[in-house]
C-alpha cells in the first residue's frame, strides 16, 4: 500500500508520502514528510512491528540532523537521540509502543489494542523537540461510516482517540487510517 497524508506538525502542514506492507513477521511503514511549498524533505519515519503489533523499531530522522531510534527493552522502550547538540540515551519504563506525529502510530496502537483486547496502552511520545515522555493512549470505537474511495465505497471505523485525556475523532479503514481531526488526513 502507498499513499499520501497531509500531516500537521505544530503549526505546519506537511505532506507525508508513505509505503506500508505486511511481511512474514509483522508490518512496516516508511514515510517521508515534505514541505508542500518548497518540496524540501522535513523528516523520515520508519516504523516496524511484529505480527502482534508490538514494537520492533521506530526511527525518525529529520533533515536537520536529528535521528531518534526506539526499540523495546525490558519493561519499557529504549530511546536513542542523536544530533541537536548532544547525543543521549533514555529508557522510558512502563511503555510498550511509540506515539508520534506520523499516522502510522494510530494504526499500530489500534491494532495492538484490538489484538490484545486491552483498553489502553502506555506509549512513549516521540515528537520534536524529542523529550521522550510516557503517554496513555486509548482508542475507542464509536461506530461505522461509509467512505468513498477510488474503488467505490468502503466501510471505516469511527474512533475516539485519547492521548493523556486529549481527544480527537478519527476514521480507520481495515488497512490504514483515513483521517484524525486536527492531526492528519489521507490525501491520495
Amino acid at each position: 500500500m502507498q499513499g499520501l497524508y497531509r500531516v500537521r506538525l505544530g503549526t505546519r502542514t506537511l505532506v507525508e508520502t508513505f509505503v506500508a506492507a505486511p511481511g512474514p513477521a509483522g508490518w512496516r511503514y516508511f514515510g517521508r514528510a515534505h514541505d508542500p511549498d518548497t518540496g524540501r524533505e522535513v523528516f523520515r519515519v520508519d516504523h516496524v512491528v511484529d505480527a502482534d503489533w508490538n514494537l520492533v523499531r521506530f526511527r525518525w530522522r529529520d533533515m536537520n540532523g536529528v535521528q531518534v531510534i526506539a526499540t523495546p527493552g525490558d519493561r519499557g522502550v529504549e530511546v536513542w537521540i542523536e544530533g541537536a547538540g548532544a547525543d543521549r540515551n533514555e529508557f522510558v519504563a512502563g511503555v510498550g509502543t511509540v506515539w508520534s506525529t506520523s499516522p502510522s502510530c494510530l494504526l499500530v496502537v489500534d491494532r495492538m489494542l484490538r489484538t490484545s483486547q486491552m483498553e489502553e496502552v502506555r506509549a512513549v511520545r516521540l515528537e520534536p523537540p524529542f523529550d521522550p515522555q510516557p503517554v496513555l493512549v486509548r482508542v475507542t470505537g464509536v461506530g461505522l461510516r461509509q467512505v468513498s474511495t477510488t474503488n467505490g465505497d468502503s466501510e471505516a471505523r469511527e474512533v475516539d482517540v485519547a492521548v493523556d485525556g486529549r481527544r480527537v475523532r478519527a476514521l480507520l479503514r481495515s488497512d490504514l487510517p483515513l483521517q484524525a481531526d486536527g492531526w492528519f488526513d489521507l490525501a491520495g
